[in-house]
């Protein structure tokens, strides 16, 4: 009967703390992107990818995304690049983190020997993951892009 009194305890006490979960944000790609890029002064030197473009550049399906944004810089010989892309299943996001990564190490070969400063910030760059959501920023202030990302998915 002790047994069966502490199961009891310990099942209401797990269904609590469970309710108790709040669920991530679910940002808008595009206005995630614009947030980071305003934030950091970049937004006047960036261009919207569309979809061709991404599918292009990073081997993908865009149409397979629930939302998706990538905005490249204009600036000649710069690496920059701000791409978010909002996966409807574990499956598309494993895919989804593995492109980025290949797309980071191909972004590092494509600026190795020319521009040091490009490769210094793609070797800072590490891929933020939120729920279903996948963050590529490479940019000088990665720090201060990456706070962006974490306010936006804050749960208070």
């Amino acid at each position: 009967m002790k047994r069966i009194g502490i199961c009891f305890v310990l099942t209401a006490v797990m269904l609590v703390f469970s309710s108790c979960g709040s669920s991530l944000p679910s940002p808008d790609a595009t206005e995630l992107v614009t947030e980071i890029l305003e934030t950091l002064g970049e937004s006047e030197n960036f261009e919207h990818a569309d979809s061709e473009t991404v599918d292009i550049v990073f081997g993908c399906d865009s149409s397979s995304y629930d939302d998706f944004c990538v905005m490249y810089t204009t600036v000649d010989a710069s690496a920059d690049i701000v791409a978010v892309f909002k996966s409807p299943d574990s499956e598309t996001k494993a895919d989804t983190q593995e492109m980025l990564e290949e797309f980071i190490e191909s972004r590092l070969n494509d600026f190795k020997g020319y521009a040091p400063l490009e490769v210094q910030k793609i070797e800072n760059t590490k891929l933020i993951s939120y729920g279903n959501y996948d963050i590529l920023i490479i940019i000088s202030d990665f720090d201060s892009a990456k706070s962006v990302v974490d306010s936006a998915f804050a749960t208070e």
